[in-house]
């Protein structure tokens, strides 16, 4: 009986043992979830932006137009530009040049 029931109690610390490591998987996926939703509305605001400034520009409303902030959008579009170069390896996509 002593056999079975130290059986059954390593059992028991592997599945809590795996059932720490899913947790802990879970959490991190839910952290990369939320910074992709954070990146993801970054990108739409300034997508929405800019077709408010194209749209001012189209309709020559200058008090809009002066209201853009091209400062933030070349910080966004270079952090974005980054984005893609890390996730790719930082070599066009493993294309040649």
């Amino acid at each position: 009986m002593s056999m079975e029931a130290a059986g059954e109690r390593r059992m028991k610390r592997q599945f809590r043992a795996a059932l720490r490591q899913k947790v802990k998987e879970l959490e991190m996926l839910k952290s990369k979830k939320q910074s992709m939703l954070a990146e993801q509305t970054a990108k739409e605001k300034m997508v929405a932006d800019f077709m408010l400034l194209t749209e001012a520009i189209e309709k020559n409303d200058t008090e809009t137009a002066r209201k853009f902030d091209e400062k933030a959008m070349k910080s966004t579009i270079l952090s974005m530009l980054n984005d893609v170069e890390d996730h790719s390896g930082g070599n066009n996509g493993g294309k040649e040049a």
